[in-house]
């Protein structure tokens, strides 16, 4: 076998299978030579676009008489290939995964045993062991819940955390743990904005169409009235703030349920018609966005200081600081960090590359950039949203959470289009066409997807410990709740169906949609503890009595709606919408 041959046949029962590649010893220098036989030059390369091949080398084991490599001069596979079969099947890997997260439990309950005071890892009573079982609990539950069931996981962690606290499991008494489970939910809620504004597409923005902009916006403002009015007069005690801040946290949509149903009936062809599914996506996240900047615009209203004028003019003070602090970061992050092909180690090492004796690595450029992106953008939201309460304008972080991230995202996929216009002989072998540009993966979101999920048993899982059995006694605050949760959702699918009159849709599809718009979860999840941490940080009695409910109700709301959206559009999808024959 050549060095330089390009082109390599495998003799195996009389017939040849080629294998396109090079495969080479000799370096960088007898790949010169072979670019050189086949009329082109390795400097050629980088304008193409092309990443230079890897060297690799090549170990042929010995083939027996019956084509098995690895085996024995007799035929029979040795026992060491023998044990790597058996324990890549099914049953012995599946077990091989439970017993490493096993020795995980394990191993960080021992480290915490060795380095932290035994009084914080006494069981029960100890605040860091009561939120280690809560992490661990609310982990292994939501992963039950979605693998027996098909619910959304944060439902399992929910109640994983009622029932550790209504147990006596959950107990959190240093002030430093207290804080530390406050700054969890902070950085969880800064994730989900971040993920929602690195999620919106521009290029669909300027194409919403009528329909999509009034079912983004009618129902929300629609529900968020009808539940202020329902709750001012059925809760006791109740303000027109808090009223329209619960209105406005019930009224937001859960991508989290929303989202992955809808996706797989996209997948089996169903909705894809008229256009259904893309519809209700695109409103969701705008919905989302209406909501939680008219939560952040309302908790400024409420805990800010000073007379009624001052109150008034609180929320367009924090809209105006929040939209100028977002486009200011965001802007800025598009060009800090540099871009990956214009990564000072290619310029340095330009001259290196063209002699042949070193290449860069492109794969590492992109991870240093996307890592930098990641923690500017994370850190700077998370700053954002602690140091806007902190100042003393709670509602401006998360609004410059959301603009600064969509600014950001949008601004790296600009360029990296501009990037690709302007060298128009780029080959791009990984894309697949009927996706588009337009459906690739970010990275800087796909690490944000991996910090969500270290973050969401937390967050879930405290969310249930609010909820304690002596507080629900009489069920008076269940009751009213349901009442004012059903007043709203009422409104809503009035007003949705109204929304989507005359978009082209059929009846099926109009009572799909209502279907479709009635699970709450993740922005529940994420705002009303924030209102509480916010209320007892800051608030009177009355506002932290009124954050309590705001929270109980919320968390009634997510146990209801959650698994009836959930099993309603899984349901009632493929007997509603009309399938497109794919």
């Amino acid at each position: 076998m050549s060095n330089n041959k390009e082109n390599i046949c495998i003799n195996k029962y009389d017939s040849q299978i080629p294998i396109y590649g090079s495969f080479s010893t000799e370096g960088p220098r007898s790949r010169e030579m072979g670019d050189e036989n086949n009329g082109g030059s390795s400097a050629a390369q980088p304008q193409l676009g092309l990443r230079p091949l890897k060297h690799c080398n090549v170990r042929v084991g010995h083939v027996t008489g019956n084509g098995r490599h690895g085996s024995s001069p007799s035929g029979r596979p040795s026992r060491s290939s023998s044990l790597l079969a058996w324990s890549d099947a099914r049953w012995p890997a599946t077990a091989a995964d439970a017993i490493a997260v096993l020795l995980s439990v394990v191993v960080a309950w021992c480290l915490l045993w060795v380095n932290v005071t035994p009084a914080l890892m006494a069981v029960p009573g100890g605040s860091v062991a009561s939120i280690f079982l809560l992490y661990v609990a609310g982990l292994a539950a939501g992963h039950a819940v979605d693998v027996v069931g098909g619910l959304p996981p944060l439902l399992g962690m929910m109640v994983a955390g009622i029932a550790l606290q209504n147990f006596g499991l959950y107990t959190v008494t240093a002030n430093w743990c207290i804080h530390l489970v406050t700054i969890m939910r902070e950085a969880a809620l800064s994730v989900i904005l971040i993920k929602g504004g690195l999620e919106m597409n521009a290029a669909q923005l300027r194409r919403l169409s009528g329909a999509v902009t009034r079912l983004a916006l009618l129902p929300c403002v629609a529900e968020a009235a009808a539940a202020a009015v329902a709750a001012h007069y059925i809760l006791p005690d109740f303000s027109w703030e808090w009223g329209l801040m619960l209105g406005f946290v019930l009224s937001a949509v859960s991508p989290a349920v929303l989202v992955p149903n809808l996706l797989r009936l996209k997948h089996m062809g169903y909705g894809e018609k008229n256009g259904v599914n893309t519809l209700v996506i695109a409103a969701s996240s705008l919905d989302d966005i209406v909501s939680i900047s008219a939560f952040g615009v309302l908790s400024g209203i409420i805990f800010s200081t000073g007379n009624l004028t001052s109150k008034i003019v609180q929320g367009p003070e924090d809209v105006c600081i929040g939209t100028a602090l977002g486009l200011v970061w965001g802007f800025l992050l598009i060009f800090v960090p540099p871009a990956p092909w214009a990564n000072v180690s290619f310029t340095a090492r330009k001259d290196q590359q063209d002699d042949g004796k070193t290449f860069v690595d492109e794969e590492q450029a992109n991870q240093s950039v996307t890592a930098k992106r990641a923690f500017l953008l994370g850190s700077g939201g998370f700053l954002a949203v602690t140091g806007s309460q902190w100042y003393g304008y709670p509602g401006a972080g998360p609004l410059a959470c959301i603009i600064s991230s969509f600014v950001a995202g949008t601004g790296w996929k600009w360029r990296e289009e501009k990037q690709n216009c302007d060298r128009p002989t780029t080959v791009s072998i990984h894309e697949d066409e009927d996706d588009g540009a337009h459906n690739k993966t970010n990275p800087v979101e796909a690490v944000f997807e991996c910090i969500w999920f270290g973050l969401q048993p937390v967050l879930f899982a405290s969310i249930g410990t609010e909820v304690k059995f002596e507080l629900l006694k009489g069920g008076d605050i269940v009751i009213a709740g349901l009442l004012v949760l059903i007043c709203g959702l009422i409104v809503r699918l009035i007003v949705t169906s109204c929304a989507v009159w005359g978009a082209g849709l059929n009846i099926k599809e109009v009572i799909f949609i209502n279907i479709a718009w009635l699970p709450k979860a993740t922005v529940q999840a994420a705002l009303a503890p924030v209102a509480l941490d916010m209320a007892r940080m800051m608030g009177t009695d009355e506002d932290k009595e009124s954050a309590s409910r705001l929270l109980t109700i919320s968390v009634i709301s997510i146990l209801v709606t959650a698994p009836l959206g959930a099993f309603g559009i899984q349901w009632f999808g493929p007997r509603l919408l009309s399938h497109s024959g794919r």
